[in-house]
């Protein structure tokens, strides 16, 4: 199979690059805008599309990843998601590619819960999730218009390797590197559900290889629920910290999240009992 993975410097696609190379035999070329260090050099790197040849399969995790960049500039949510994403479609009408599997996000629901489930209605609290829902509906259009199959997962509450620096768990990573006993602000003790990177990628591989025709959508969710200071003393190493609590609040962002994960879970088990 011969991959194009968009967004392969970020930490979505970075984790799938490095998971398809260890576990498959797939070709894998990188659709992005600036080289990166995290990329292995092995993996052919072009920055126009012009120049791509056809794939069987695009996975499309490029884009801005911030709710906070998006609200403190929303033309990121357009210029960075929406019409990023319409290019990559675009690409595959005109060169007969119909399979792409799109990182998406939990925020389409606004404030998730952990009772958010693909069959919701979509509710856009900031342009980040605006921008996730504009997207969706665009790949449902070229599915319907064009017979491009898409998948969008739904991501939420994912922590691991090459994380983004302004992330919680790369806060908490950095915090214990530089300080002798970190000292956390934290905002909320609810308990989330937390997905390991590796393992969301190791399901994306999994989706590549059983992907239905049509337009579908699941939801990613983490089998460890934790709180924040959980997710710390997970990062710990057992080195000692201190916490408090603080109300920080951004307008049209929820620190709150959880969503239902019951339809992969059933998708995994169907597809692993034919």
């Amino acid at each position: 199979m011969k991959v194009l993975i968009t967004g392969g410097n970020g930490f979505v696609g970075i984790n799938i690059i490095n998971e398809i190379i260890t576990n498959t035999d797939w070709e894998v070329v990188c659709y992005i805008n600036k080289n990166s260090n995290n990329i292995p050099n092995n993996i052919e790197k072009i920055y126009d599309l012009k120049t791509a040849v056809s794939f069987d399969i695009i996975i499309h995790a490029g884009g801005d990843p911030s709710s906070k960049s998006c609200i403190d500039n929303p033309k990121n949510g357009l210029m960075h998601n929406i019409n990023f994403t319409f290019e990559i479609l675009e690409y595959a009408r005109l060169n007969n590619i119909k399979k792409i599997i799109f990182l998406s996000s939990c925020e389409v629901y606004g404030h998730p819960t952990e009772k958010s489930s693909e069959t919701d209605t979509l509710v856009s609290y900031n342009m980040y999730g605006a921008s996730k829902v504009a997207c969706e509906h665009m790949c449902s259009a070229y599915y319907h218009s064009y017979g491009i199959s898409t998948t969008a997962i739904r991501l939420i509450n994912t922590f691991g390797p090459f994380c983004q620096e302004e992330r919680f768990p790369s806060i908490i990573k950095n915090k214990f590197k530089t300080e002798e006993i970190p000292h956390f602000i934290l905002s909320t003790q609810t308990k989330k559900k937390w997905l390991d990177i590796q393992e969301m990628a190791r399901r994306i591989i999994f989706i590549a290889k059983n992907m239905q025709i049509g337009f579908d959508v699941f939801n990613f969710v983490g089998d460890e629920n934790m709180s924040l200071i959980d997710l710390i003393q997970k990062l710990s190493n057992n080195q000692p910290f201190t916490y408090e609590f603080f109300k920080n609040d951004i307008h049209g962002y929820h620190h709150e999240g959880n969503a239902n994960g019951n339809k992969f879970l059933e998708f995994y088990n169907l597809q692993n009992n034919k």
